[in-house]
C-alpha cells in the first residue's frame, strides 16, 4: 500500500527497450474450453505485464489479460518515456500509438529475428534480462491473488531501481511511509486474504 504510485515519477530516456511478458493466473482461476482443455496460446489465462527499461530504471505494469493493446500501452508509458527517445522493441502493433504520440524513433527486432540468439547477440537482451529476474521474483511468491499483482510489481520496481545503496533505500521507504500513511485494518486484511468476513 505504501508503494502505490512509486513508479509514477520514473522517466526513461534515450534508448528504451520495451517488451511484454506473461504470467499465469492461479491454477484455480484457469478458464477452460467446453472440452475441459486450457485455452491455448496467449489467452485470458495469461496476465500481460508491460516492461520498459533504459538500463538504469525500469517500469512494470499490469496491462490486463491476453494480448497487449495500443490504448493500454500508451496509457501505461506515455508519461514515463521521454519524447523523442529511441524505442527498441519487437514491432508489436500495440506499440504504434505510443511511438506516434511521443515521436519515438522505432528500432524493430522481430521475434523471428531474435529467436535462438545468445544473450550477447540479442538486441532485446536488456529487457529480456529484466523479464527473467522479474519472473524469478514472482515464482517465489506464486500463491498470491492476482488482483494484487500490481503491488508486487511496485515492490519489485522499488527493489531493483535506484538508489542502489541499501541504507539510502531504507531511508527512502521509511520517509515514504511517514509522508503517506496508510491504514489497513486487521479485519479488512483477513477478509481480503482468507475470504472470511466475520472474525471474532
Amino acid at each position: 500500500m505504501i508503494l502505490d504510485g512509486i513508479q509514477n515519477n520514473i522517466k526513461l530516456s534515450r534508448n528504451v527497450w520495451l517488451d511484454e511478458t506473461f504470467y499465469s493466473v492461479r491454477s484455480e482461476d484457469i478458464i477452460r474450453d467446453n472440452g475441459g482443455a486450457k485455452l491455448s496460446g496467449i489467452s485470458r489465462n495469461q496476465i500481460c505485464i508491460a516492461v520498459a527499461t533504459d538500463k538504469k530504471n525500469s517500469i512494470f505494469a499490469v496491462e490486463g489479460t491476453g494480448r497487449p493493446t495500443q490504448k493500454k500501452t500508451l496509457e501505461i508509458f506515455r508519461h514515463n518515456i521521454e519524447a523523442g527517445s529511441t524505442l527498441i522493441h519487437d514491432g508489436d502493433a500495440a506499440h504504434k500509438s505510443l511511438i506516434k504520440t511521443l515521436a519515438l524513433e522505432s528500432v524493430v527486432h522481430t521475434t523471428k529475428e531474435t529467436k535462438g540468439l545468445a544473450d550477447k547477440d540479442n538486441p532485446l537482451y536488456p529487457v529480456n534480462r529484466v523479464h527473467a529476474i522479474l519472473k524469478r521474483f514472482l515464482y517465489a511468491h506464486s500463491g498470491f491473488k492476482r488482483d494484487g499483482l500490481m503491488g508486487y510489481l511496485n515492490l519489485f520496481a522499488f527493489v531493483t531501481n535506484p538508489p542502489d545503496d541499501l541504507l539510502e533505500k531504507v531511508d527512502l521507504i521509511v520517509n515514504i511511509a511517514f509522508r503517506n500513511p496508510k491504514l489497513l485494518r486487521f479485519r479488512d486484511f483477513m477478509t481480503q486474504n482468507t475470504g472470511v468476513e466475520d472474525i471474532d
